[in-house]
């Protein structure tokens, strides 16, 4: 039994890890809460952002204290109060994590080279509908460049926000319609009179889970494309204020060589009319 559990153990490990990080990132995405604030929000335990980005992405196992300290930092922010050390939740996680341990040192001890999946994939970005002015372009051009720019990256924001919401949505009737297929399960089990019609009922519970993860999968998608999208349209929008800079200081050369010229034809005059002064027959 010992040696089935060894040759099956790498990837039941690889496996149970994805979907472990993968509904660590639900979460995070669900309590719309960036990595360097995850971090501000845990005074007791260290989570620094790039430590809550490989755990999120399934790079690493965390340690109990550290994979404790981000769940509840995590159902802090969604129940807006805080979260206590007995928190069912909070078991429920800890007993995955004994769980993949445990596979994790089985692994190795087959002689298996364990390391997480990188789950991060940046899909290319949608047509953004933005067009950089040519070269040479004018000031006024390029301040309309830019507002123009700040247009599409308004409206992305709003998208994302449009994205979140459904986003919970989702989430949250996947966790109730996961939370309903274990208790008819449990029922099921011991329960034997009308069988068939709470195993009709698991298929369907089922049918709908594969769907809203489907939709799910979809919902992250949209994610990856909308950072994408903001990632370019920032970049778009530091090289036009690149070349504003540029466009400005020349103008402002431009100008300061008319003052120049304008100060010399002043001085010319007024030389001139003291000559006139000092000399009245000079003007015959």
């Amino acid at each position: 039994m010992d040696a089935q559990i060894d040759g099956s153990t790498e990837e039941a490990y690889r496996t149970e890890l994805t979907a472990f990080a993968r509904e660590l990132k639900d979460l995070q995405l669900a309590c719309d809460i960036t990595y360097r604030e995850v971090g501000r929000r845990s005074p007791s335990v260290v989570l620094s952002a790039s430590g809550v980005s490989q755990t999120l992405r399934g790079k690493r196992l965390p340690s109990r204290d550290f994979l404790l300290a981000l769940v509840r930092v995590l159902y802090e922010v969604q129940d807006g109060k805080q979260v206590g050390h007995d928190d069912p939740r909070l078991r429920k996680w800890e007993e995955r994590r004994k769980r993949l341990s445990l596979l994790r040192d089985r692994a190795r001890q087959s002689g298996a080279r364990v390391s997480g999946p990188d789950t991060f994939d940046e899909s290319a970005a949608m047509d953004r509908g933005f067009v950089p002015p040519p070269d040479g372009a004018t000031l006024l051009e390029l301040e309309s460049a830019k507002s123009d720019l700040r247009g599409i990256l308004n409206n992305l924001h709003e998208h994302e926000q449009r994205v979140r919401g459904e986003f919970r949505q989702v989430l949250d009737e996947q966790t109730r319609v996961a939370a309903e297929l274990s208790r008819l399960t449990a029922l099921l089990e011991r329960e034997r009179d009308g069988k068939e019609k709470l195993e009709r009922k698991v298929e369907s519970l089922k049918r709908q889970r594969a769907e809203l993860g489907r939709q799910l999968d979809d919902l992250r998608a949209q994610f990856a494309e909308i950072d994408a999208d903001r990632v370019a349209l920032l970049k778009e929008e530091s090289a036009l204020n690149d070349r504003r800079a540029v466009v400005n200081f020349d103008w402002a050369r431009y100008e300061e060589f008319l003052r120049q010229r304008a100060d010399a034809e002043v001085i010319r005059l007024r030389d001139e009319l003291a000559r006139t002064r000092t000399d009245p027959d000079s003007t015959g």
